[in-house]
């Protein structure tokens, strides 16, 4: 099964934006980022199944740093 991820350089971060999207009526989890994509990230991303690309621009637009984004495939 894939899941699109939003990696995050630290869990400031991430909580940030967890909170933007859930006053934006989008749900997100915390997961750990897997160990192929933690190069400079604290380890956790935010995982983003349905609204995905409007959750990534939310987060683009508000200025909150990420360290990038992945579809991943966890089986």
């Amino acid at each position: 099964m894939e899941k699109n991820l939003i990696i995050f350089n630290n869990m400031t971060y991430l909580m940030k934006a967890k909170e933007l999207l859930r006053k934006n009526d989008i749900r997100s989890r915390t997961v750990r980022t897997p160990s192929s994509l933690r190069r400079g990230s604290c380890g956790y991303s935010l995982q983003v199944n349905s609204d995905y690309e409007r959750a990534y621009r939310l987060i683009k637009d508000s200025g909150i740093p990420m360290t990038g984004a992945s579809a991943v495939d966890f089986g």
